[in-house]
């Protein structure tokens, strides 16, 4: 009895070191499974949703902005030479006056008498010539009474010029081709020498003064493009070129006044026009780049490609900036596909997937509708 009950004790210990050893392999082998399915699942769905964007070109050009006033490029005030009495006027508010256009007449009853008196005084001088003349030949009159004469006709000659000279005084045409504004007299004023008959303005191509600093003069010459805004339409620019730079600098200022000539062809800039002038100072084609796609760590920059699914860190050297983009001088290619958006954790050989194009720096990318744009 004593021998049997060592042995049952036995099996138990045995039956209970077995069971336990099965519960805890099996309790192992379910554990293992279920993290090797968890991590795999992980894995699956650890792929960040990205935008991409190509590397293009833009233009970097160092631009320096001014201010600027809008001149005629031929600008005059229509007046009178005498005094004397408007009798005609030619012309509306606002016309188009070709070169040598009547536009006022003035009283010119005396000069045309004057003319009409000088002509017959030559007319009778040139009949006594004449007469003169076959007296001489026949001996029948003195040499030196022709040639007074002849002396007479030119006087009378001086009178016809000039009585032509005071009527032309008297007739105010246009000087150059223009754009007429409003008429400031009547007919029947009494007019004198700088009295205000209307504005002429060639409006067609203006001038635009405005000052550049010291500093800039060496970057700054004729034919260095410039763009024009106005307040009354800044969506509208006016693209012309420098033409002139004063031979002075300003001392006070430290500035040259500076020219440039713009087309208007609509007649959009009016002169004393108050205007936002940028200057092209360095043209520069650049690669670029949005300026969101650029992951700054320390001194350096770097930017994510994609290579076989997986994002690639990049180091890239940058240069100037604009409102949204990046200039990149080394570290990428023209056309070359980047990671624009997306990347707030994005780590070197971390999983992508492409949701779309970058469209721009306006625009985010929304997670949760990664098929979409969002403003």
């Amino acid at each position: 009895m004593s021998e049997a009950r060592p042995n049952a004790l036995s099996r138990l210990v045995v039956l209970i070191l077995v069971t336990s050893a099965v519960a805890v392999g099996g309790w192992w082998f379910l554990n293992r499974n279920t993290q090797t399915g968890a991590k795999t699942a992980a894995a699956a769905k650890g792929a960040a949703l990205v935008l991409t964007a190509k590397v293009g070109k833009e233009n970097y050009a160092l631009d320096l902005d001014a201010i600027g006033t809008v001149r005629a490029f031929e600008s005059i005030d229509v007046s009178s030479n005498v005094t004397e009495t408007v009798t005609q006027l030619s012309f509306n508010d606002g016309d188009f006056a070709k070169k040598g256009t009547l536009l006022a007449l003035l009283s010119d009853a005396e000069e045309q008498a004057m003319l009409a008196s000088a002509k017959a005084t030559l007319a009778e001088e040139e009949r006594e010539i004449e007469r003169l003349k076959n007296l001489v030949k026949d001996g029948a009159a003195p040499e030196a009474r022709l040639a007074e004469r002849k002396t007479l006709a030119d006087i009378a000659k001086q009178k016809i010029f000039e009585a032509e000279a005071r009527l032309t005084d008297r007739r105010i045409t246009a000087p150059f081709d223009g754009w007429l504004g409003l008429r400031r007299i009547s007919v029947g004023a009494l007019v004198t020498p700088g009295t205000i008959i209307a504005s002429l303005d060639k409006m067609d191509v203006v001038k635009i003064d405005f000052s550049v600093p010291e500093t800039y003069l060496g970057s700054v010459k004729a034919g260095t493009l410039i763009e024009a805004r106005t307040d009354t339409d800044r969506e509208r620019t006016y693209a012309g070129k420098v033409s002139h730079l004063d031979s002075r600098i300003d001392p006070v200022t430290r500035s040259i006044p500076t020219r440039a000539e713009v087309l208007n062809p609509d007649l959009a800039l009016k002169p004393g026009m108050l205007v936002m002038v940028r200057l092209v100072v360095e043209p520069k084609y650049s690669l670029s780049i949005p300026e969101r796609a650029l992951v700054p760590v320390g001194a350096k920059a770097f930017v994510f490609s994609i290579q076989d699914g997986k994002a690639k860190r990049i180091e890239v050297k940058t240069g100037r900036r604009k409102p949204g983009f990046v200039e990149i001088q080394s570290g990428l290619n023209e056309g070359q596909i980047i990671i624009a958006d997306g990347i707030v954790g994005l780590q070197e050989g971390a999983a992508v997937k492409v949701a779309g194009d970058y469209g721009g720096p306006v625009k985010a990318f929304n997670p949760e509708q990664p098929d979409k744009k969002t403003p």
